[in-house]
């Protein structure tokens, strides 16, 4: 007598669904990544920029903001007699990265003495400052990706948008508006102003 034990007829039922299963999920994966597998990459990507862009901005605005009361305070106090522009100062023609920015007079303190200014976030180049109020074309600071054409990176403008809808924003200047901004621009550059301009704006505070 054989020892070979039998199988019911029934006991295959189960590998059909499984395999039905693992079939249906591969024919998922190559759909995604034929066709929509870029958008949770997409996504994910304008949601960084969205969130470090809008925190930056208000974190370095802040921070510019604070010092012209700080100094104006030690102007009132008579701890500083200095009475130059009591907001940071920049190169006129270049303007100048945040980073580098000091307070007070000229040779004073780093602006970012107590507090830690974040790199820019990934694919942007640093925040820069420009002080044209002399010329009344106001203050403001502005970041660019990096790249050769940023306007045709989904994430970016997705993700800019979504930051200048945090703010008074607007794709032109306008005196009612925090932020410049424009998803068509070549640049997609991203503008914030600090001081409103009291005659012809700035041309590095435009897109």
């Amino acid at each position: 007598m054989s020892d070979t034990k039998k199988f019911p007829p029934s006991a295959g039922i189960a590998i059909g669904p499984i395999l039905f299963i693992l079939a249906l999920l591969a024919l998922i994966a190559v759909v995604m990544s034929s066709s929509g597998g870029g958008n949770f990459q997409v996504a994910s990507g304008a949601d960084r920029i969205a969130t470090d862009i809008t925190s930056q901005a208000n974190l370095v605005r802040s921070t510019i903001n604070q010092c012209n009361l700080n100094y104006q305070m030690a102007i009132a106090t008579g701890s500083v007699t200095v009475t130059s522009d009591p907001y940071p100062s920049s190169n006129t023609s270049t303007g100048t990265t945040v980073s580098a920015l000091t307070c007070g007079p000229t040779g004073g303190a780093s602006l970012w003495g107590a507090v830690m200014l974040p790199q820019p976030t990934q694919g942007f180049n640093a925040w820069t400052y420009i002080d044209a109020s002399a010329a009344g074309g106001g203050r403001c600071i502005w970041t660019t990706p990096t790249g050769s054409s940023p306007k045709s990176n989904l994430s970016v403008t997705s993700g800019l948008t979504r930051a200048a809808s945090k703010f008074n924003s607007s794709t032109s200047y306008s005196a009612s508006n925090e932020v410049i901004y424009n998803p068509a621009s070549t640049s997609q550059k991203f503008v914030v102003w600090i001081t409103m301009p009291t005659g012809t704006a700035d041309s590095h505070c435009l897109p």
